[in-house]
């Protein structure tokens, strides 16, 4: 008698809500540091280890922030599904993203600004105003945005630009939630198709579209939307036909091979671009699953403590900008520094800030019943 097929995703509750995904969150966010640590350091990311192995079509820090959005639409799908009501899932959206987020950007603007502006400079009342109303709409706005002249990157903190997004597409999740079970399967499959279909176009034609600056203000930069979001998509598609995806070691090893093929025949291929387009994010989902739903992997009480992956992103860049204007350390004790002072500043935002607005207190609340 053949033995039943072992899913990627385990079907009962308990099973689903075992996991590793808060180790795999602070990997990502430490990823992010590493690949940062080269752009701020050096002014480039061209030497960092998986920009080489990816034919610097990617970076760790790409891949960072893109495993965000594959398990924020994998946990963000099953939150509308759970969710008592629509008012309850944008409750936990808005307390999850904001207190720290706007804590963040409030250091970076009232803190940081007045200590490493040029002589002279004085915050006004206006700059104030204009900082926390542009914040309020996640606009990432500092009196000062090119802040570290003298470093080889100027922004106070590059890594914010992602918060916007990912707030797009809680709200794209709730839609989505409007429509019956088995409409959204097929709704996301369609969207998915539609998205990257449009990527590979956009970059075989060199297209770059920027819009106007009301339009880069209210959406983020339009052409970065071809990034993040067939990530996030993945990770919905995944969760709903969760029933339906085979557990498979050679199916990954196959996946993750003909990524490195698709990334090393060259982006002057249109045949290069469309497989890398239609290949990497469904990869990056499944092996991002499969971590997370390895019953040989202990990462699942790593959060004891709290999820300090969020605060983590949050903090690092302008930490690491700090270490560079103001120390003249080498590269590997510049890293290791910046990892161990971003981890405690993640460990602050999730004890002073973040754990007081979620329902669960000292718990992370993304992927926990609700």
């Amino acid at each position: 008698m053949r033995a039943a097929r072992q899913t990627l995703i385990p079907q009962d509750r308990a099973g689903f809500y075992t996991n590793n995904f808060d180790l795999i969150r602070l990997l990502l966010a430490l990823l992010v540091v590493w690949s940062h640590s080269f752009a701020l350091f050096f002014g480039s990311e061209q030497d960092e280890p998986l920009s080489i192995l990816t034919n610097g079509a990617y970076n760790a820090g790409n891949i960072g922030v893109w495993g965000f959005f594959v398990i924020s639409g994998f946990l963000i799908t099953a939150s509308v599904e759970r969710s008592a009501s629509l008012t309850r899932y944008c409750g936990s959206r808005v307390r999850r993203i904001y207190p720290g987020y706007l804590a963040a950007t409030s250091i970076c603007a009232f803190v940081v600004t007045p200590i490493f502006a040029p002589p002279g400079f004085a915050l006004g009342l206006f700059d104030v105003a204009a900082t926390l109303g542009n914040n309020l709409l996640l606009g990432n706005h500092f009196p000062l945005p090119r802040l570290f002249a003298d470093n080889p990157i100027h922004a106070i903190n590059g890594s914010l630009w992602s918060i916007k997004f990912e707030f797009f597409c809680y709200a794209g999740a709730a839609l989505l939630g409007l429509f019956a079970a088995r409409m959204r399967r097929w709704v996301a499959i369609f969207a998915y198709v539609l998205v990257v279909a449009i990527w590979c176009w956009l970059d075989i034609t060199g297209r770059r579209p920027g819009g106007s600056p009301i339009v880069f203000a209210a959406i983020g930069w339009p052409y970065r939307w071809f990034w993040v979001l067939p990530n996030f998509l993945a990770g919905m598609i995944a969760y709903l036909n969760r029933d339906r995806l085979p557990r498979s070691g050679r199916a990954l090893i196959a996946a993750l091979i003909a990524c490195l093929a698709a990334l090393h025949l060259g982006e002057a291929l249109p045949a290069g671009i469309v497989a890398a387009h239609i290949l990497v994010p469904p990869t990056m989902a499944y092996l991002i699953l499969w971590i997370a739903y390895h019953p040989g992997i202990p990462g699942r009480h790593i959060a004891r403590f709290g999820d300090f992956s969020y605060g983590t992103y949050l903090y690092a860049f302008v930490i690491q900008q700090i270490l560079v204007a103001t120390t003249a350390l080498p590269f590997w004790p510049f890293v290791v520094l910046s990892m161990a002072l971003s981890l405690l500043a993640g460990a602050a935002s999730w004890h002073l800030v973040e754990r007081h607005f979620l329902r669960s207190g000292n718990h992370p609340a993304e992927h926990r019943p609700l």
